[in-house]
């Protein structure tokens, strides 16, 4: 299954699993828009890549009721070019979201790296690569409720059988 494939199957298994969630790819840069009056909230992820969708999907699952009020669920994003203090700001905020990206990959069978997401150079902080693997491992034995719906829905879902819309 190619790429943009993936993404429609995944795009319509979350919509259905979300109802209130409008999922749209193509964009250069992954943003969460909350509701607004009667209007889903809306989850904007990079081009056709599968693992865009589920990252955003991951922080999705990760966000609170409070959080999926807010744009972006209130967080910041700075681009590369961040000062060291904000790059392990961003690692802190991004291990557990990339832990459950991890278990969503693994669940459908693709390939998962992390995304370090700083292009200065800089070697990737073991300190995150360990982070990141202690919130794969609470996904795998103890996600949150939304989390693991999405996991287990992930986990038994043959793509094959999902029609395009």
């Amino acid at each position: 299954m190619n790429d943009d494939h993936l993404c429609n199957k995944l795009k319509i298994l979350f919509e259905h699993l979300f109802p209130t969630l409008t999922i749209i790819g193509g964009v250069d840069e992954p943003y969460y828009e909350a509701p607004k009056a009667d209007t889903n909230a809306k989850i904007f992820f990079k081009e056709n890549y599968p693992r865009s969708l589920l990252h955003e999907i991951a922080h999705y699952c990760l966000a609170g009721q409070k959080r999926r009020k807010l744009d972006d669920y209130g967080y910041w994003y700075t681009e590369c070019g961040r000062t060291s203090e904000e790059q392990e700001l961003f690692q802190l905020v991004e291990a557990r979201p990339q832990g459950l990206e991890k278990a969503m990959c693994e669940a459908i069978g693709i390939h998962f790296s992390p995304s370090f997401d700083d292009f200065s150079g800089r070697p990737i902080s073991e300190v995150f690569l360990k982070n990141l693997e202690v919130n794969y491992q609470e996904m795998i034995t103890n996600p949150p409720p939304t989390a693991r719906i999405a996991l287990e829905t992930l986990m038994h879902t043959d793509f094959s059988t999902l029609r395009d819309n």
